[in-house]
């Protein structure tokens, strides 16, 4: 028995062959050509890993599929309500600096590319990480300035930058309080901060009882001193007029000694 088609119905299901495959064959197109949003986990990390893809498409033409390498996990991503700004102010595409202009923050973030991501692997199965961190200024900051998270930012050390001294974790500097001015983008020493006034004379202290988290009492005292993290300060009992000794932890906050 003869296999050969009619001319029409041979055209026919070529037609239709063709309108099955193309659907398929767009969508691995766009598959191959979609940028890998890295290791990102929350909103806010996705938002940034595809920020970083556009800006490596745009930007580095030989290096189309630039993605964001692995967060350090001391780094955690703010929400940005408005399109991230991003440049390479140190001239290489490995490093970049991400900018919110709303609310206003900054961080320093590490790329990779996809393409030599296998060779890569073969080669060094761990990935690189920077050796140390230090914690940077977002803008100018001036004597006196008490510090919080959104003041601050961690960068990767480089050559130029010592780190004998420096500060290298967030922790080290918030709450803290600058003795000198520092220059946006500069590195935080160690001799540039001193543990904040958190509690002044006058103001009225909540200071909590009991190290027994089933078991805690507060209550409001005034203070009778000016202290810093970490050291005594005296309590007073307006109504008793006794007075007692804490220590602070925090904003207008300690606990009794």
């Amino acid at each position: 028995m003869s296999t050969l088609r009619h001319p029409q119905i041979l055209e026919k299901t070529t037609q239709m062959s063709c309108r099955f495959l193309l659907p398929t064959l767009v969508t691995t197109a766009l598959l191959l050509q979609a940028p890998v949003l890295s290791h990102a986990t929350t909103p806010s990390e996705q938002a940034l890993a595809t920020a970083v893809a556009q800006w490596g498409q745009a930007n580095v033409p030989n290096e189309p599929s630039l993605e964001l390498a692995a967060l350090d996990d001391r780094i955690i991503v703010p929400t940005c309500e408005r399109a991230l700004n991003i440049d390479a102010p140190f001239g290489q595409a490995t490093n970049l600096r991400v900018r919110c202009p709303q609310p206003n923050w900054q961080l320093f973030v590490k790329t990779r590319s996809t393409l030599s991501l296998a060779s890569e692997t073969a080669s060094a199965p761990a990935e690189v990480q920077p050796a140390e961190w230090v914690v940077v200024a977002n803008q100018h900051l001036t004597r006196g300035t008490r510090l919080s998270p959104a003041m601050l930012s961690l960068r990767p050390a480089d050559k130029k930058t010592p780190t004998n001294n420096a500060l290298k974790t967030l922790e080290q500097a918030v709450d803290a309080e600058l003795v000198r001015d520092v220059a946006a983008g500069n590195p935080l020493r160690r001799h540039d901060v001193r543990a904040a006034v958190l509690v002044k004379r006058g103001a009225m202290v909540l200071m909590s009882l009991g190290n027994n988290s089933a078991l805690q009492i507060t209550v409001r005292l005034q203070a009778q001193t000016d202290a810093r993290m970490g050291e005594q300060v005296r309590l007073k009992n307006m109504e008793s007029g006794r007075e007692i000794t804490a220590k602070v932890i925090g904003v207008n906050e300690a606990v009794a000694l």
